[in-house]
């Protein structure tokens, strides 16, 4: 493939990577897309200049410092817009990767090291190859904590580009050692191009996607699993150990029509919040409605299930809200069922249902568990 077909794909990549990073930015406020677009358009002019200068429209001191200077300040801005995407925050730190590709500009203008095309196309690949290195491990240090498929794709592509680029740099600084030429090497590292471009896409899109599962599948006041997850989360088939725990906040109307939805509201946070922390990770979680709190447990006997209902009463019994007229401390009943062979995950939470409205008949801020002829009871 001759040299300026070359040049015309290279230039391609990046124009229709600007394209994808602008209308993803259009469409999704995630940090860094601007970044990556406006460093594929320098990317692109950059290209366009080497080009110009190869035909020969173009002063030959002009066209490689242009396209040198340009290109790696491209090449910083894509690097500074993968860090942000990648850790879905904006830093000020960034912007040093910037200031060390303006300074390496500099330094080559001063030294004249453009005017040496080989020497230009080697410090300028060999930048790429340090920008991208460090643009592939943001995404995968940041894999941790945002475990999206397409991360894994975005890294691979962005390494892949790292290694042609230093291909690049080997094939022009000792062409002897060099297992594939300079101009195959550069080929590659365009179809890279391109791929960073669509893995880009993937994991914004992924991320719009798993976003738009949480808001559906999380109680937006309180934070925890609600109603249509907690159900579907339940096992289609029980085992010995199973149990449902049901917690109604009691009289929790009167402190909505006494003290306001903004109280209860906070109300309603800090007992969602005490019960996730007492009941610990081992468990599901849900709110079902209103003031009303189910949670599944595994491996229980009757008295751990109990044990672990009856802490969470104490704990909420200890939260303390303040009001004009002094503070708001709530409590909450409590039922609990454990497995016993014959019924699945609906009938085993109505039962705990039923504990729990026994509670609330017998008193309130207490614990009640379900037996099919006595039932054992904690008071406060």
């Amino acid at each position: 493939m001759d040299l300026a077909t070359v040049l015309l794909l290279h230039k391609s990549s990046f124009i229709v990577g600007a394209l994808c990073f602008f209308y993803m930015r259009w469409r999704s406020r995630e940090p860094g897309l601007e970044l990556l677009a406006v460093g594929d358009c320098l990317l692109a002019f950059a290209s366009t200049l080497a080009g110009m200068g190869e035909q020969g429209s173009l002063r030959y001191e002009i066209w490689t410092f242009g396209s040198f200077s340009v290109g790696v300040t491209g090449y910083a801005l894509m690097a500074v817009g993968i860090i942000q995407l990648s850790g879905h925050r904006r830093r000020l730190s960034d912007w040093l990767l910037v200031t060390a590709a303006l300074i390496l500009s500099i330094v080559v203008g001063v030294t004249h090291w453009y005017l040496d095309n080989q020497m230009r196309a080697a410090v300028f690949n060999a930048n790429a190859s340090i920008f991208l290195l460090i643009s592939s491990a943001a995404i995968m240090v940041d894999f941790l904590g945002d475990r999206l498929p397409g991360r894994i794709g975005l890294a691979a592509s962005l390494m892949a580009a790292m290694i042609f680029s230093a291909l690049v740099v080997l094939g022009l600084v000792f062409p002897e050692y060099g297992p594939i030429a300079p101009r195959n090497a550069f080929f590659m590292l365009i179809i890279c191009h391109f791929s960073v471009a669509l893995f880009v896409v993937v994991l914004v899109q992924e991320r719009a996607e798993a976003k738009l599962s949480r808001l559906a599948n999380t109680d937006a006041l309180t934070g925890i699993p609600n109603r249509q997850n907690f159900l579907a989360s339940l096992p289609h088939q029980l085992k010995q150990g199973d149990g449902f725990i049901m917690i109604d906040i009691d009289h929790f109307k009167s402190v909505n029509d006494r003290h306001g939805h903004e109280i209860g509201d906070a109300v309603l946070v800090g007992v969602a919040q005490t019960i996730a922390a007492a009941a610990g990770r081992k468990l599901l979680l849900g709110r079902l409605g209103g003031e009303e709190f189910a949670l599944f447990l595994r491996d229980q006997t009757d008295d751990t299930l109990f044990a672990t209902a009856d802490v969470i009463r104490r704990e909420i019994s200890g939260l303390a809200f303040a009001v004009e007229a002094g503070t708001v401390t709530p409590t909450v009943s409590a039922g609990v069922a454990l497995w016993s062979g014959e019924c699945d995950a609906t009938k085993l939470r109505d039962r705990a249902d039923q504990a729990l409205y026994r509670a609330k008949r017998g008193g309130r801020d207490r614990v009640e568990m379900y037996a099919a002829a006595s039932t054992v009871t904690a008071l406060n």
